[in-house]
């Protein structure tokens, strides 16, 4: 057994370093994937982003032996279409999501639980809010599928608490198989109804709410690790989108597409990565790709994001322009917004267009685009080879549904 072990040992080393010569990272293959979306988290209120307001031990431990990606974006400031892009690795555009209240995600889309469950993982997926509830198209591929919902109708929302308790029971079920978990914490969301320790510990409730959720992702790890299923796990926390605190005019998110509601926290950890900072911009979308190459599964194509597996143990990313969206304003009869983003440079296709250098104007207060004409026309032009179609029609909805989303606050009347 001895002689077995030590062979297979030798052999995983030989592999390690042949990859090493070539340029490419391989290593041994996670037997588990956990991913952790945090509704309207924005990257700059974490002490892993340099913020000092708020405790956050759980992710502060991640981000300490993980990899903390400093730059990345949304792809819309809304909860369904965001996490439908991070599971299919499309931008809205391709996989047709564009509103919290559009049509339900076409099972021609491959999603990650999908190509995962046909693989041969155990799957489940236990989420916080009504916007995520099983009809939506996500939960295609997972064995269990928990939106809290009693008498066939999911709740508005679920506290963190709940969501944990039902996927800690899950994990404690869990066989040797390999497994893929996604738990969905909502309780940043406004309005915030959070434990009165929370609420004296913290007179912001948004900062209580992030404090709030990093006790419950302590308390999910913590059951996986009893479970022993920690050490070879693929780790992934990231946020669905920001949240605008006031700037521009704009509370709370879903509207406009600033840094506060598109620059979300992005952690991964995974078995035999060193911990470091990726400062390059990176997207939503490059999760799918990502984990996939991590499992060792093939990338499906074609497909808008690109693996961050490079990048991992230093390698660069790709030059590459990063796009965003926001088809929420067309309820209220406003125009459509779309962003592009090339490094520092940020453009906003609106009747008045927007051009940023973030590295020179990271707060977005100074509207370059008429001194840089050329930069924003090429910028436009960029936009303009993407499809523009507009989103499904709220009104396509059943009425049960629509109810539902307008208690969130996300359908105008």
């Amino acid at each position: 057994m001895t002689v077995t072990v030590l062979a297979r040992t030798t052999a995983a080393i030989v592999v390690l370093a042949a990859g090493a010569a070539r340029g490419t990272t391989l290593w041994l293959r996670p037997s588990g994937l956990i991913i952790i979306t945090l509704d309207t988290t924005r990257a700059d209120r974490l002490p892993a982003y340099g913020f000092g307001g708020v405790a956050t031990p759980a992710i502060d431990r991640l981000a300490a032996r993980g990899v903390v990606f400093d730059e990345a974006v949304s792809v819309a400031p809304l909860t369904l279409t965001a996490h439908t892009s991070l599971f299919t690795g499309l931008y809205p555009p391709n996989h047709g999501v564009r509103d919290n209240a559009d049509r339900a995600l076409d099972p021609a889309h491959a999603t990650l639980a999908r190509i995962l469950h046909d693989r041969g993982f155990q799957t489940a997926a236990f989420v916080g809010s009504v916007v995520l509830s099983a009809d939506r198209g996500l939960s295609r591929g997972f064995d269990v599928y928990d939106d809290g919902r009693e008498h066939g109708v999911p709740p508005p929302r679920r506290t963190g608490s709940e969501v944990v308790d039902s996927a800690r029971a899950w994990i404690d079920r869990l066989d040797d198989k390999p497994f893929f978990l996604w738990v969905h914490l909502y309780d940043v969301h406004a309005p915030q109804a959070l434990p009165v320790e929370f609420r004296r510990a913290y007179g912001d409730r948004y900062e209580g709410g992030i404090a709030y959720i990093d006790e419950q992702i302590g308390r999910l790890l913590d059951a996986l690790g009893r479970r022993h299923r920690l050490a070879n796990t693929v780790i992934v926390v990231a946020g669905d989108h920001g949240e605008s605190l006031g700037e521009h005019g704009e509370k709370e998110h879903g509207i406009f597409l600033y840094e506060s509601t598109l620059h979300v926290p992005l952690v991964l950890c995974a078995p035999d990565v060193a911990a470091t900072r990726v400062a390059g911009v990176t997207s939503l979308v490059d999760i799918f790709p990502t984990v996939l190459r991590l499992l060792g599964v093939a990338v499906p194509t074609p497909r808008d994001g690109v693996s961050l597996v490079p990048a991992l143990t230093g390698g660069p990313l790709p030059e590459r322009a990063i796009y965003a969206e926001s088809m929420y304003a067309g309820h209220f009869g406003w125009e459509h917004l779309r962003m592009i983003r090339h490094g520092s440079f940020k453009f906003i296709d609106a009747s008045k267009p927007e051009l940023y250098d973030l590295d020179r104007d990271p707060n977005e207060s100074h509207n370059s685009a008429d001194e840089q004409i050329a930069t924003a026309v090429a910028f436009q032009r960029e936009l303009m080879s993407m499809d523009v179609s507009t989103h499904g029609d709220a009104a396509r909805l059943p009425p049960e549904r629509r109810q539902a989303l307008e208690a969130t606050g996300y359908v105008g009347r």
